[in-house]
């Protein structure tokens, strides 16, 4: 016979009581744990001033031009969201003093809720927010709300720029006349002031390639990546609150490994850093893999830090090639052009270089419910050829090699004309995946030799590119 489990009347009201006490240390640590959310700044003083304690901070003036519509306002709010049969336990304004202009209104801002989760998922970032679940309360998180129809003097294309320096003309002509979707320039950034005063609603992705930025690889063996990121994202903070019209920050360029764990330590890396910039009042780019890579398995290993950039306000680059032959190697149905290890999604044309980035959103992302993380591609080119394809076109290194090659097939009457229909074809790809913010083809600037990148450089590209976005209305 079981004993019996009825209770009296006092043994009744005592669990009541410690049922009301529980919920009571629950709302006192959430209160306790929000400041630590990634996403959210501290709920203290703050710290990233860069007045001295005994100085007044300077009152806060209208936004100047050049200032990005996209990073973080001077202010925000900080909510803990209701539990069950609860009333909002906390919301406290959170001033934020940094010594860059101000930025943009906190209509443009994600506002993050914090929730006890019912059960703690093991995933492989360490944090100091573990047992929290983040749910955006702005689902437009790393954009402003109803980008790019806000914006209605942007074009429709997907298409434009890599800028490696602002040396040809061309590039701020595209911006006035055709008002790109996005731009991209590396190290070079203060000009692109003028692209944001000029352009409000185009996307500006920036990337400083100092020695830190691209000689990296020991840190995987030597240091601790959370620890890793707070250094980066240190070094180049000052920079970064100097070139306030960027709104995107790309770190780590083309990270590539072998061992898994080293694609275990990048997401960690990554994951940080873009929780560290947003607390900043910064926005981060993530990934920025070359084309061609990571394997499918390795995606796997990364995808925790694409989720992290989606509860931190960032965004997700990588770099891709575009096959020389309009409609080559790309197939729902062909499996010479999916990746190893790779499952067929039925209906979704993939690419072994060109649209590779739909395994991660077909196969990882939309999964994890984040299949709507921004997503740009911020360094496009004719290249990344797979062995024995007849994709490959006569092959060569850049797309001035095959100039004479795209004449002899009628693809065009010239070179430039050529290249111009092969990126139309892709923005057209491109144009299919509403999370695709768009691609900056690699490269333009690079006139001057000492750059080495003159063969890449697409200066007799850009007035037809010009025209393209003009068009795409």
């Amino acid at each position: 016979m079981r004993p019996s489990l009825a209770l009296t009347r006092s043994q009744f009201r005592a669990l009541v009581g410690l049922a009301f006490a529980f919920a009571g240390i629950l709302a006192g640590l959430s209160l306790i744990l929000l400041p630590t959310l990634p996403g959210a700044p501290p709920a203290s003083p703050p710290t990233l001033s860069a007045n001295p304690p005994d100085t007044e901070p300077a009152a806060t003036p209208a936004s100047p031009e050049g200032s990005s519509a996209l990073t973080l306002a001077s202010q925000a709010t900080a909510t803990v969201a209701p539990t069950a049969g609860a009333g909002l336990i906390a919301t406290q304004p959170i001033v934020r003093e940094t010594d860059a202009p101000p930025r943009a209104s906190p209509s443009a801002l994600p506002i993050w809720t914090a929730t006890l989760a019912a059960t703690l998922p093991v995933t492989p970032i360490a944090s100091a927010t573990a047992g929290l679940s983040l749910t955006p309360a702005n689902p437009s998180r790393a954009l402003p709300a109803g980008w790019p129809q806000t914006f209605p003097e942007l074009t429709a294309s997907k298409l434009s720029v890599h800028v490696v320096r602002n040396e040809d003309p061309q590039v701020m002509q595209m911006v006035r006349q055709a008002h790109p979707r996005l731009i991209k320039a590396v190290d070079d950034v203060g000009w692109l002031a003028e692209v944001k005063q000029v352009s409000p609603g185009t996307i500006i992705i920036g990337r400083f390639t100092d020695v830190k930025s691209d000689t990296l690889e020991e840190w995987t063996e030597t240091k601790d990546p959370q620890t890793a990121a707070r250094e980066y994202v240190a070094a180049h903070l000052e920079r970064y609150r100097r070139n306030p019209a960027v709104d995107f920050w790309e770190g780590w360029n083309e990270f590539s490994a072998v061992p898994p764990e080293s694609w275990v330590w990048f997401a960690r890396f990554e994951a940080e850093r873009a929780c560290l910039m947003q607390a900043h009042g910064l926005r981060a780019a993530v990934g920025g893999f070359p084309p061609g890579t990571p394997e499918y398995g390795e995606m796997a290993l990364f995808a925790p830090a694409l989720e992290a950039a989606h509860r931190c306000g960032g965004i997700f680059t990588l770099h891709e090639g575009v096959m020389p032959i309009i409609g080559c190697g790309v197939s729902a149905t062909d499996p010479e052009v999916r990746i190893p290890g790779a499952p067929d999604f039925p209906g979704v044309a993939v690419g072994y270089m060109t649209v590779r980035y739909r395994y991660w959103y077909e196969g990882f992302l939309k999964p994890r419910g984040v299949g709507d993380l921004p997503l740009v591609i911020s360094e496009l080119a004719l290249g990344g050829f797979v062995e024995d394809s007849p994709c490959n076109g006569p092959g060569g290194a850049d797309w001035k090699s095959f100039q004479k090659w795209w004449v002899q097939q009628g693809v065009a009457a010239t070179g430039p004309e050529a290249y111009m229909k092969v990126l139309a074809w892709y923005d057209q790809l491109m144009r299919e995946d509403p999370y695709v913010l768009g691609a900056t083809i690699f490269t333009a600037g690079a006139i001057s030799p000492e750059l080495n990148w003159n063969d890449f450089d697409v200066h007799e590209v850009l007035p037809l590119l010009t025209d393209h976005l003009l068009q795409s209305r």
